[in-house]
């Protein structure tokens, strides 16, 4: 009986597939790529909402959220909201961290 052969093709386009791969979980790894700064800002919003939403009560006052992370540096959740989402202020707040009402 003859034993299974794989064309030379199928081994290059196999080899290909696997270095692709490596790099794609590279990058994932290593935070490069279009989807790290998205990442880093979801996280920065959620980091403020879930301070804002904790406050008792919740959703009352956004200056009172203060030293989240965003681009490796400590700033404030109002000055963060008006850089990414262009607005200002607890209706912006509120509207972006889904309080009720908005």
């Amino acid at each position: 009986m003859k034993g299974v052969e794989l064309p030379i093709n199928i081994l290059v386009i196999v080899a290909i597939a696997v270095i692709v791969l490596l790099g794609l979980v590279a990058m994932y790894f290593l935070g490069i790529g279009p989807f790290s700064n998205t990442v880093a800002m979801q996280a920065a919003k959620s980091e403020g909402c879930r301070e804002y939403l904790n406050q008792v009560p919740p959703c009352s006052n956004i200056a009172n959220v203060t030293n989240i992370t965003w681009k490796q540096e400590s700033m404030n959740f109002s000055v963060f909201m008006s850089d990414i989402y262009r607005c200002v202020g607890d209706a912006c707040a509120r509207m972006q961290c889904g309080c009720s009402g908005y």
